[in-house]
């Protein structure tokens, strides 16, 4: 599974003074879980930290290990690792406007061969298999989570990155992104999930609270 060492970041500000996010920051996904919340307040630096865990900042110090092995912190490695390994679900979704919603998907398997098959099947998965050939201008807040959610799952990844998956979405809509983010876990997906939503943070098996630039366990 994915481990952060010893992790530590600092920011600059706009007005150029400097901020400490993580000191010496520790983060293990373990075999057992299932999912697991990261809380705290804005600005605490729990979507940096997600960005880390998907390798999109190797801007830091400490080591980030999947499996036991310490990963080498180039672009190229981590993007190869995130490709076999990390779906993610973006804040803004992040589709492409241009494209249908079955291209969209598609973007999210490595390899080209058995791509649409796998897409297609991922739209199924979280029901809007009916959408495959609308533009996302078309579609609705919580349709449109359900594409970046069938983008991060079509190629099987073993964890789920989300950033406030729910966080622009009504409780109806919250529900049923939930459910089926427990459907997902049943199928062992893992997930990892940024919130400020107590409903969310919750539904997770495991919390963790960012505070102080270190990550405290919490009660369940």
């Amino acid at each position: 599974m994915i481990t952060l060492r010893d992790v530590s970041k600092t920011i600059t500000e706009p007005d150029g003074s400097t901020r400490t996010l993580f000191d010496r920051l520790g983060f293990a996904l373990r075999d057992d879980d299932r999912s697991v919340a990261i809380t705290g307040r804005s600005g605490s630096g729990k979507s940096t930290l997600l960005r880390i865990l998907a390798g999109l900042d190797t801007d830091f110090t400490g080591t980030y290990e999947h499996d036991g092995r310490v990963l080498e912190r180039t672009p190229r490695r981590m993007a190869e690792h995130r490709l076999r390994h990390i779906g993610i679900v973006t804040q803004d979704h992040s589709l492409l406007g241009d494209r249908s919603v079955l291209d969209n998907v598609r973007l999210g398997v490595p390899a080209r061969a058995g791509s649409t098959d796998r897409a297609r099947d991922a739209l199924e998965a979280v029901d809007i298999g009916h959408l495959a050939g609308k533009r996302p201008r078309r579609l609705s807040g919580g349709e449109a989570q359900r594409v970046a959610i069938a983008r991060a799952i079509a190629k099987h990844p073993v964890v789920v990155l989300a950033d406030e998956p729910t966080g622009a979405l009504d409780e109806t809509t919250e529900d049923g992104v939930l459910a089926l983010f427990d459907q997902l876990q049943q199928a062992g997906t893992k997930f990892v999930i940024v919130t400020h939503s107590e409903r969310v943070a919750q539904r997770c098996g495991r919390r963790l609270h960012l505070h102080h630039e270190q990550l405290i366990e919490c009660g369940t």
